[in-house]
């Protein structure tokens, strides 16, 4: 083995080693260190507030309607009265159709909305977005002396800032039992407005369902014992974010302005859960752990869950052994708290494991349940960074997010797993996935629709699934990039495997290796200089097997934690091989 891949190994494996969350995440931010990749790093936090101004839709509302004792918080979160009345933001507005009120209808299926199936609810949001610079109108002072900046009021549209013209729109689901107005969430609303999103926040009103908690095991306890009431809780939070989308986009002051190709959300815990649910995960329903999908919002593109709730070890979220994100392919990032009890990182780990696209999960040491001040410029960098590359659709941003291993100043906060998958293929674009055979214990690439059909059916050459990782390349000779040499190992004397390179004097030497047979150009990829790539471009590494078994294998990966996973296996760092689209 070369001195320099020795090195580079035992440099990951000693980061691997470290204690704590450091231990967890070693070996993931020593990647880019050990194979010489300068553009992996910690990134400066986002801007505290964007560049944008902020307006926001009409909430006024009536507090002289307060009865004796209460507070506008009660009616905000929908919690009901000590006789069991019911209570809901509505009772306080004074215009509630300029708050987008209206009944969202409920499916009448059993298992999911039980009592609830077959009714409707009344569903209300809060709407905020960017505004230009001489938008005059006052804030809205609330009774605690927090304000809706910019409120419209008596009718008047939306006054948005000169810039597309359609703006993409984020979904914000809040916490259990808050609302949009709660402390906290309000702020990160209008953070995310001054960024550039049309963000559309419903008051859920959890408590009009099931009066629960979620900070101890007595309280899940509590919960199982209404489960019907804490399911259905849990599965009517997808349709009012359904019907925000639906609301807003046939809505004359909005349906122009928003873009309805751009489109994410971002959840606080069970705001978290609700997105996945939104990308079809099936939810828990019954104490069996058996689970059920509640839909599919197709017009997604990527979703965002802050100390996402994905349940509890004795009752997971997403079914038994959150085998519910099976086949999810929503992007998703989470961010999670090291010491959160309500939603434990192993449970989140679980699960984001099991997605089936681009999956980030970024670690907060140190954090516990809620929106700590202290971790609102993570928070916030994360967020806006995944989401500009995912749902604004800018591929520089991608590239740049796939880099970043952490924010600059503030807490602890490391990406313990990660993974970018390509973007759709344009023109000359080709996607080049990788493959598993569990008996041969090989990885195999192709960029050949007709082999990966092929494969697929598993008729032909049977036992090759997907790994679900894949990169970009290019089609060989469309001009960009340099075509990549495939061999395979000869026959009854050569490795049972494929091998790929770019390298020009690589691929002079294995073709002179009777132990391997070349078999033509796979597909072409930008090189690396200095074991680099550019800032727009994803870094493919290279890994070899060692040897292992007695045969040759290679993986060729742009994730950081799988990178460091193979590294615990006895595999090796062979270097940045490729530099691919985003």
């Amino acid at each position: 083995m070369p001195i320099v891949a020795v090195l580079v190994n035992a440099l990951v494996r000693h980061c691997a080693a470290l204690p704590g969350l450091a231990r967890r995440a070693g070996a993931v931010a020593c990647v880019a260190l050990a194979t010489g990749n300068g553009q992996a790093s910690s990134v400066p936090p986002a801007a505290i507030p964007g560049p944008y101004p902020v307006g926001c839709s009409d909430v006024t509302q009536d507090f002289t309607r307060l009865g004796p004792g209460e507070s506008p918080e009660v009616y905000w979160e929908g919690q009901p009265r000590d006789d069991g009345s019911p209570r809901y933001v509505t009772d306080l507005l004074v215009a509630p159709d300029a708050a987008f009120a209206r009944m969202v209808p409920i499916p009448d299926q059993r298992d999911l909305f039980g009592r609830y199936r077959g009714g409707s609810y009344a569903s209300t949001l809060l709407v905020c977005y960017p505004t230009r610079a001489d938008n005059g109108r006052a804030d809205y002072v609330l009774p605690d002396g927090r304000s809706v900046p910019r409120m419209q009021r008596n009718g008047e549209g939306p006054i948005l800032a000169d810039g597309p013209a359609g703006w993409p729109l984020l979904l914000f689901s809040h916490g259990l039992g808050g609302s949009p107005l709660g402390s906290g969430y309000l702020d990160f609303v209008a953070l995310f407005a001054s960024h550039g999103y049309v963000v559309a926040a419903p008051f859920h009103g959890d408590p009009r369902f099931a009066s629960v908690k979620l900070e101890n095991l007595q309280e899940i306890v509590l919960a199982i014992l209404s489960f019907d009431k804490f399911v259905a809780m849990q599965a009517v939070r997808p349709l009012a974010l359904v019907d925000a989308i639906d609301q807003l986009l046939a809505h004359p002051q909005w349906r122009d302005r928003i873009d309805p190709a751009r489109i994410g959300g971002f959840g606080a815990s069970l705001g978290g859960e609700a997105m996945l649910l939104l990308g079809g995960a099936r939810l828990t329903t019954s104490v069996g752990q058996s689970s059920t999908q509640v839909l599919i919002e197709p017009r997604l593109r990527a979703v965002v869950g802050y100390v996402p709730y994905f349940g509890q070890p004795i009752l997971p979220a997403f079914g038994r052994d959150q085998k519910g994100v099976d086949g999810v392919t929503l992007p998703y990032l989470a961010i999670g708290g090291s010491v959160d009890v309500v939603a434990p990182i192993g449970e989140i780990e679980d699960g984001m494991v099991r997605l089936g696209s681009t999956r980030e999960l970024v670690e907060l040491e140190g954090t516990q349940h809620g929106l700590d001040p202290k971790d609102v410029p993570d928070i916030l960098t994360w967020s806006v960074a995944f989401l500009d590359g995912q749902v604004k659709g800018d591929p520089a941003a991608r590239a740049r997010f796939a880099r970043m291993t952490g924010v600059d100043g503030g807490g602890n906060d490391v990406a313990t797993l990660d993974y970018t998958a390509p973007g759709p293929a344009n023109g000359a674009e080709a996607v080049v996935v990788e493959y598993r055979n569990d008996v041969l214990d090989h990885y195999f690439l192709t960029a050949d629709p007709a082999e990966m059909a092929m494969l697929d059916a598993g008729v032909v050459v049977p036992g090759w699934k997907r790994t679900g990782y894949a990169f970009k390349g290019w089609t060989p000779g469309a001009g960009t990039g340099v075509a990549a040499c495939r061999f395979v190992g000869t026959a009854n004397i050569g490795p049972m495997s494929h091998f790929y390179t770019t390298d020009a004097n690589e691929c002079a030497i294995v073709k002179a290796d009777p132990l391997w047979t070349y078999e033509g150009l796979a597909f072409a990829s930008e090189l690396p200089v200095l074991g680099s790539c550019p800032a727009d471009r994803i870094e493919v590494t290279r890994l070899y097997n060692d040897g292992k078994g007695g045969q040759a294998n290679h993986r060729y990966l742009t994730s950081r934690s799988e990178v460091a996973a193979m590294v615990d296996q006895g595999w090796v760092v062979e270097g940045v091989v490729f530099c691919t689209a985003p």
